[in-house]
């Protein structure tokens, strides 16, 4: 069956910020004036050190609600504040004149003083006098406007002093993450300085947290999972929790927390995530799907067209999605990551060595210019096993070394229960490395990594020979010698190694056969409404007659 041709992908350029303009007239170029407790929400990020609004945007914003249809009368007004009221309570309590501009006077300042009171404001609007010229206006206003002023600067160098005080090996990884929508900078962020400067006027998230303050939470829950000054972490933590406190944002910044302290608010880079599941009745024939995560920072993947595919022409495919996405991943420089996420009966195909420029005397493989990973597709949808999962990811992710757990199949006194109890009474293993492919070895490899599948261990390893070469052990602790963090580019280099290798030694390379399970549960893409009961149970997202 030949490959359904998968249309051409829209660029999707951002417009312009509207944050991005000059300095109202008198207002001092540094912006540092603390200026009440308001922000503006909307994800728009200043060019300059530019602090507070657009000359006139206040009494404009209020000559606008004044012509909203339905507030001259009293009743409209109490019927807006009880509107407002059900997004933020303590606007129930506004004071009331007889006039309506000293009423809207009372409603503006009221939303001002809360972190996201404009949007919460622009949005009831929406609500109350629906495609209105005013209401309109209101919202471009809301939308357009720059941070305003609401750090001091003593509390700015505060900040800036203890993160200076704390190394980090991925600062751009942390800017990204805290970035969400904003604009990135056009060269990488080199020390968490930098990354604190470049959101330091940006506009709050929806949520009314400022980039700057989630910057810092990442940074405190990475420097305490590396084990950093202790002082230097707690005081980073008091930083943002009294800036919590006099924003009035303790909930979002507890709900951040949390969330980090899950890995759900992890960075991810740019990526292409290809998956495979059986498709109908003939054994050649596979559904591929895919997402793109379009630039690095939230985990927010894009969904494409699925293809129907034979396993022969998956390379084809595969060669097209990437050379597409590529045209979005050219804005910025850095490095995307490919996973593969496919059925057990697919996971000993070499899929990282697929070349590109097929067609070209100058082919070269995936693994050279990405690194590659490979995840499990039955365990993606079965949910039963992903509390046990996310505890392991968050074991490795946090930890100084990667603990392995070595398979002993097949040696003397091999004990499988002994084996699978203490994988499962330890949740510091988290990793596995076989000692034989997990489909073509001996009996009882796949059995060991289903098992590890249950378990929730993220990362699997084994050499897709039929038996491992001498060196295996050896490779294998150097490759989970250090951070989890660092892993999928030590897999890279090991597979470069092998590509440049001379001739004669390129094919018994290590780097050539060797399979990496990189399987992160917070980047989620599957949403199949058919989850697997056990690992190796499902085949796809289609049933085997080829319904959903």
């Amino acid at each position: 069956m030949p490959v359904i041709a998968v249309p051409g992908w829209p660029r999707v350029r951002p417009g312009p910020y509207p944050g991005h303009r000059a300095a109202a007239p008198g207002l001092p170029c540094n912006g540092r004036e603390l200026r009440g407790a308001g922000v503006v929400t909307g994800g728009s990020l200043l060019s300059g050190r530019n602090g507070g609004h657009a000359a006139g945007f206040e009494h404009e914003l209020i000559e606008q609600m004044c012509a909203v249809s339905g507030l001259d009368a009293p009743g409209g007004r109490d019927l807006l504040i009880d509107m407002l009221a059900g997004r933020l309570p303590e606007l129930a309590n506004v004071r009331r004149h007889s006039r309506k501009r000293h009423d809207i006077l009372e409603i503006f300042q009221a939303c001002w003083r809360k972190p996201s009171g404009l949007s919460v404001l622009a949005d009831t609007l929406q609500e109350y006098d629906p495609g209105s010229i005013p209401v309109l206006r209101i919202v471009e206003l809301v939308s357009a406007s720059p941070v305003l002023a609401v750090l001091p600067e003593a509390e700015i160098r505060r900040a800036r002093s203890l993160l200076s005080r704390l190394p980090h090996p991925d600062p751009q990884g942390l800017l990204y993450a805290a970035a969400g929508d904003l604009p990135l900078p056009a060269r990488p962020v080199a020390t968490l300085q930098e990354a604190f400067d470049f959101l330091a006027d940006a506009n709050a998230r929806p949520d009314g947290l400022l980039p700057v303050l989630v910057l810092v939470e990442h940074a405190i829950a990475a420097g305490a999972a590396s084990g950093a000054d202790r002082q230097v972490v707690d005081g980073l933590r008091s930083w943002n929790d009294e800036q919590g406190t006099r924003l009035d944002l303790v909930e979002p910044l507890e709900t951040l927390r949390s969330q980090i302290t899950r890995g759900v608010a992890e960075p991810a880079p740019a990526c292409l995530v290809v998956q495979l599941s059986k498709h109908g009745m003939s054994p050649d024939e596979y559904l591929l799907s895919h997402w793109r995560q379009r630039r690095p920072g939230s985990w927010r993947p894009e969904r494409g067209e699925d293809q129907i595919v034979a396993l022969g022409e998956v390379e084809a495919a595969v060669e097209q999605l990437v050379e597409s996405v590529e045209e979005d991943w050219g804005e910025h420089p850095g490095r995307p990551v490919l996973e593969f996420v496919l059925p057990l009966q697919l996971l000993n195909h070499p899929v990282e060595w697929l070349p590109m420029a097929s067609h070209s005397s100058s082919a070269t493989a995936l693994c050279l210019d990405f690194p590659v990973a490979l995840r499990s597709l039955e365990r993606m949808r079965a949910r039963r096993y992903h509390r046990r999962w996310r505890n392991r990811w968050q074991q490795m992710t946090a930890g100084p070394r990667i603990l392995c757990h070595w398979d002993t199949t097949g040696e003397r006194g091999h004990d499988p229960v002994r084996w699978n109890s203490t994988l499962a009474a330890d949740e510091r293993l988290v990793s596995v490395a076989l000692n034989a492919p997990p489909l073509t070895g001996p009996e009882g490899r796949q059995e060991t990594l289903e098992a590890a599948l249950r378990a929730g261990v993220p990362l699997a390893v084994w050499d897709r020979r039929p038996a491992p070469p001498g060196d295996f052990r050896k490779r294998v602790d150097k490759l989970l010698k250090g951070t989890a963090a660092e892993l999928p580019e030590r897999v890279r280099q090991l597979r470069t190694e092998a590509a440049t290798a001379a001739a004669a030694q390129r094919d018994a390379h290590s780097g050539r056969h060797l399979a990496v399970l990189l399987d992160n549960p917070n980047r989620m893409v599957d949403w199949s409404e058919h989850p697997a009961s056990e690992p190796g149970s499902v085949r796809g997202g289609h049933n085997d007659e080829g319904t959903s």
